[in-house]
C-alpha cells in the first residue's frame, strides 16, 4: 500500500485551517468596521452638541456609552438634557427620562430612539410642561444632506400644565403618532402627517357640549420647506417664508362624538410670522357648541348656523389674517407670532 507523500499532507492541513483562519480575519474586519462605526456616531454626536452650543443651547448626555456589538450600534444617555439661553438671561430647559438610540451597520442612516418618560420642559419661571407616557419610539433615516424621513409614535401621553400657584391642567390621549418625510417633486419640500387619538380635557369637554374623546387629524405639504437638522427650524422656517413659501393643508379634521370638523386650504406666514391663508370645509353636529360660542357673543343663532348645510353639514370658512382668525364675519381668536 501505498503511503500519502509529505505533500498531500500539508494541503490536507491547509483545507482543515483555512476556513477558521477566513473567519478570524472576517471578525478581525468586522470588529474594525463596528469600532469604526461606534467611533463615528461619537463624532456626530459631538458635532451636534457643538453646532448647538453656537446657537445657544448645551446638550448634556450623561453617562453616555456606545454598544451593540457586533451588529447593532446603541447610544445611551441616562437623562439627557438640553438647556437653552434666551434673551435678557431667560433660560428654558428640558429633561428626559432617558434616551437609547440604535442604528445598524447593515442599515446606515436609519436610527430608532427608544424614549423613557417623563419628558418634562421648563417654560420659564412660572411655567412648565411633564409630559408621561406608556411607551415611546422614534425613527429616523437621513445623512449629511439632511433627514428624508421622520417618525414619532407615542403611547398614552398625558400633558400636565403647570402655571405657578394655580392648579396644574392634565391632558391624556390614546395615543400620539407625527410623520414628516422630503416630498418629491420638482419643487423638494417636505409632507406632514400628524394624529392624536382621543384627547380628554374638561374644557374642551365644556367647550364642545359633550363628554367623548376627541380625535385629531393633519396632513398638510409644503413645497420649499425644507428642514435640515443642522440649522435652527426657525431659521429653515423663515428661508421659505421669505421665499413667499404656501403650505397646502390636504386634511384638517376634528372629531369628537356626533361632532365633526373637517377642512382643507392654504396657509403660509406673514411678515410678523403669524399665520396667514384660509381654510374651507363642513362642519356637522356642532348645534351645541355654536349655540355657547354665539351666546357669548349675545347672539341666539347657534342652532340656526348648526342646520345649515343639512346632513351635509354646515359650510365654514375659516380666514387667517393682519393676526386674526375669523369664520366668517365673527372674530375668534389673536393670532401671535409661532416663533
Amino acid at each position: 500500500m501505498s503511503r500519502p507523500s509529505a505533500s498531500s499532507s500539508r494541503f490536507s492541513r491547509l483545507g482543515l485551517y483555512l476556513p477558521f483562519a477566513i473567519l478570524a480575519l472576517f471578525a478581525a474586519l468586522w470588529s474594525g468596521v463596528w469600532a469604526f462605526g461606534a467611533r463615528r456616531v461619537g463624532e456626530v454626536m459631538d458635532g451636534f452638541v457643538a453646532r448647538e452650543a453656537m446657537r445657544g443651547r448645551d446638550w448634556i448626555c450623561p453617562e453616555r456609552s456606545i454598544t451593540g456589538f457586533p451588529f447593532r450600534l446603541q447610544l445611551d444617555c441616562a437623562k439627557p438634557q438640553v438647556i437653552e439661553k434666551g434673551p435678557n438671561g431667560l433660560t428654558r430647559a428640558a429633561t428626559l427620562g432617558g434616551l437609547t438610540l440604535h442604528g445598524r451597520i447593515t442599515s446606515p442612516g436609519h436610527y430608532i430612539a427608544l424614549l423613557d418618560a417623563p419628558l418634562t420642559m421648563r417654560i420659564d419661571a412660572d411655567r412648565e410642561v411633564t409630559l408621561n407616557w406608556k411607551s415611546a419610539r422614534a425613527s429616523f433615516r437621513g445623512g449629511a444632506a439632511g433627514f428624508s424621513e421622520l417618525s414619532v409614535e407615542v403611547i398614552q401621553p398625558l400633558v400636565k400644565l403647570g402655571l405657578g400657584e394655580t392648579p396644574d391642567q392634565r391632558v391624556n390621549a390614546k395615543d400620539f403618532s407625527l410623520h414628516l418625510r422630503r416630498s418629491p417633486g420638482e419643487k423638494p419640500g417636505s409632507d406632514l402627517l400628524l394624529r392624536i387619538g382621543e384627547i380628554s380635557h374638561p374644557f374642551v369637554d365644556r367647550f364642545v357640549g359633550g363628554p367623548e374623546p376627541m380625535t385629531l387629524e393633519l396632513q398638510s405639504t409644503a413645497p420649499g420647506l425644507l428642514l435640515d437638522p443642522t440649522r435652527r427650524i426657525e431659521e429653515s422656517l423663515d428661508d421659505w417664508r421669505l421665499a413667499r413659501g404656501q403650505a397646502r393643508v390636504i386634511l384638517a379634521k376634528a372629531t369628537k362624538g356626533q361632532a365633526m370638523v373637517d377642512v382643507s386650504g392654504v396657509l403660509g406666514l406673514d411678515a410678523e410670522r403669524r399665520l396667514e391663508g384660509n381654510l374651507q370645509g363642513r362642519a356637522r353636529g356642532v348645534d351645541q357648541m355654536l349655540n355657547g360660542v354665539t351666546r357669548r357673543m349675545g347672539l341666539e343663532m347657534g342652532g340656526l348656523l348648526g342646520r345649515l348645510g343639512g346632513t351635509q353639514g354646515m359650510p365654514i370658512a375659516l380666514v387667517f389674517e393682519n393676526g386674526r382668525m375669523r369664520f366668517g364675519p365673527f372674530p375668534l381668536a389673536q393670532l401671535t407670532p409661532l416663533y
